[in-house]
């Protein structure tokens, strides 16, 4: 089968005659760091393209510029939003009828006694905005918000414990409050929205004397009502950690989660959700067919091919452990273990595909003399850790059947430079019969490709991304990111600084979005 990736312009030909050229790149200018940026996926009916802009109206709002984008990245419909000055753009949820997008306070003091948060909806079918915003509780920290039919789901922790969910109805403006029934304390940590189910999957980390104690997930009807609940009990010095959420042909919720070291010490739940420090040791299958799932675990340290997954420094490691234990009668294998970003979930043929992005934190110690306050004593030395950023190494991917088998596992190595903000870099689609993994880096974009059993049909390909204007030079590259569209076309996006001497503008910093295709 033929194999490329149609980057930046596609030529459509029929028979022998060339057709419209399709621009497959977008552009709008950056003039801020912390300048709030989004793009919402439609699908294939394109996205919604949200940009705080550098102006105000009349009473010193902020305006919002809400970009309709077709497939083909043309602005079909642009309107200017006002709200109030600094607000920090959080989450945003889509469904095919209504667009969410959540704000909240970031320091305005002028709007401090009104608001908390704001919500600006977009209507599909009528093309039409509404916002709507209120105060919640002290101390409550939003996690996310989710979509389905005509509800907003609004999760909200608190700093020390518990939180509620708020289900808006965005039709007719009412809403409800759930607050889940526990005897613990408890942090709401992820949320999925399914379409096709109408209904919320929630889960819930439950904590006895601030230790870890058990995970709960929570599917709710699009109103609100709990429909059913299951409970996964920690086992002895692990527990569940990240994970993702289908549902099964029976309608059974499926949950794969990385299966994490657990020390027993106590915790705050401030902060608990964005805590990606704690190492992952295997991964977890389960289906909830009652209260209690049916649950499987994989250990890395069991899998073959997991070794081409490591850093070098481990893969010393786990040979000089193997020479230890090689005169021992029962030799046992090193621990191995990753600390991983956000799993994904992707559907390939009758496998359902786990991935998941694996990274380190890397640190240099400097040495310094200090020599007192006159300069007077003797110098001494002292030494200090400085971070170096995340190095993002190494993709996993494991392949699971309908009952939890494990098929196959494979690892892709990017070797991304190192960044100081947690991100994800790279994406998985099935293409035709064809899993395709890949990441884009400094204007470029790698890329393999696995067959059914998980054997490779390529090496690490790298195609450079064409730029808006020929003579277009990148000179830094921030927050790339690689994120599957519809079908097999894929959708890159960050920020970028571009030289180009020919231009009005010699020097340009944009905010750019990129589709490419795999055929």
């Amino acid at each position: 089968m033929k194999r490329c990736l149609v980057i930046a312009f596609m030529f459509l030909t029929s028979w022998a005659s060339a057709q419209q050229v399709e621009p497959v790149r977008y552009e709008i200018n950056r003039w801020n760091k912390e300048q709030g940026s989004h793009f919402q996926s439609f699908g294939e009916q394109g996205g919604l393209m949200v940009i705080e802009t550098e102006k105000t109206d009349k009473d010193k709002r902020r305006l919002w510029s809400f970009a309709c984008l077709d497939t083909s990245l043309y602005e079909t419909r642009n309107d200017l939003i006002p709200l109030p000055d600094k607000l920090k753009f959080i989450d945003a949820g889509s469904n095919d009828r209504f667009a969410t997008f959540l704000f909240v306070n970031d320091g305005n003091k002028k709007a401090s006694d009104s608001l908390d948060f704001l919500v600006v909806s977009f209507n599909r079918a009528e093309q039409t905005y509404q916002t709507f915003w209120d105060k919640w509780p002290e101390k409550s920290v939003p996690l996310s918000v989710e979509v389905v039919d005509g509800t907003m789901m609004l999760a909200l922790n608190n700093k020390n414990g518990n939180g509620s969910l708020y289900f808006y109805d965005l039709v007719d403006s009412q809403y409800r409050t759930v607050t889940p029934s526990s005897s613990n304390s408890f942090v709401f940590f992820q949320t999925t929205a399914f379409q096709k189910r109408r209904c919320f999957v929630v889960a819930v980390k439950e904590f006895e004397d601030k230790r870890f104690a058990s995970t709960s997930f929570l599917v709710y009807s699009s109103t609100g009502n709990l429909l059913s609940s299951c409970r996964y009990e920690n086992i002895p010095n692990a527990a569940l950690g990240r994970m993702v959420f289908r549902f099964d042909e029976s309608g059974n919720l499926v949950v794969i989660g990385t299966l994490e070291r657990e020390t027993g010490r106590k915790v705050t739940l401030e902060g608990l959700t964005e805590n990606y420090d704690k190492e992952s040791v295997g991964v977890v299958w389960m289906r909830c067919i009652s209260s209690v799932p049916d649950s499987k675990i994989f250990l890395f340290k069991d899998m073959p091919e997991i070794e081409h997954a490591l850093t070098a420094s481990d893969r010393v490691r786990l040979r000089e452990e193997k020479l230890k234990n090689q005169n021992k009668e029962n030799p046992t294998r090193g621990e191995i273990a990753f600390q991983f970003l956000t799993p994904r979930l992707t559907d390939f043929g009758d496998l359902t595909i786990f991935a998941a992005e694996a990274f380190i934190p890397c640190y240099h110690t400097e040495t310094r003399m200090s020599y007192g306050y006159y300069g007077y004593y003797g110098g001494y030395p002292y030494t200090y850790t400085v971070f170096d950023g995340y190095d993002f190494f190494s993709e996993i991917i494991l392949a699971f059947d309908r009952d939890g088998r494990l098929h196959w596992q494979q690892s892709v190595k990017f070797d991304n430079e190192l960044t100081y903000d947690l991100y994800p870099h790279a994406a998985e689609g099935a293409c035709h019969d064809e899993l395709v993994v890949a990441s884009p880096y400094r204007n470029k974009l790698r890329y393999t490709a696995f067959d059914a059993q998980g054997e490779p049909l390529m090496n690490l390909q790298e195609e450079k991304l064409d730029p808006l204007h020929g003579a277009d030079y990148v000179e830094d590259e921030y927050f790339a990111q690689f994120a599957n569209w519809y079908g097999s076309r894929f959708l890159i996006y960050g920020s970028q600084i571009i030289q180009n001497s020919t231009q009005p503008k010699a020097r340009r910093t944009v905010f750019y979005l990129q589709k490419v295709q795999y055929d």
